[in-house]
């Protein structure tokens, strides 16, 4: 089910999410997606993407709430 961003970021606050069937806005930001994983784990996530690398969409991985201390993103 293809939810918005703000509906993923308040069901998966605080936990990493694999999204398929991504969407963007005319300016690239993300609006909607499909969250196929979610954890508090990224390396959980992202040991269970496999089973989606043929998946023929646009995916996204983002973390849901505000980045806790001392993490970095690479954007």
């Amino acid at each position: 089910m293809v939810q918005s961003i703000q509906e993923i970021n308040r069901k998966f606050d605080g936990q990493w999410v694999f999204l398929i069937n991504c969407n963007t806005d005319e300016d690239g930001n993300l609006v909607e997606g499909e969250v196929m994983l979610h954890s508090k784990s990224r390396d959980e996530v992202f040991r269970g993407m496999y089973k989606y690398k043929d998946t023929p969409s646009m995916i996204s991985i983002r973390y849901a709430g505000k980045i806790p201390e001392g993490v970095n993103v690479l954007l």
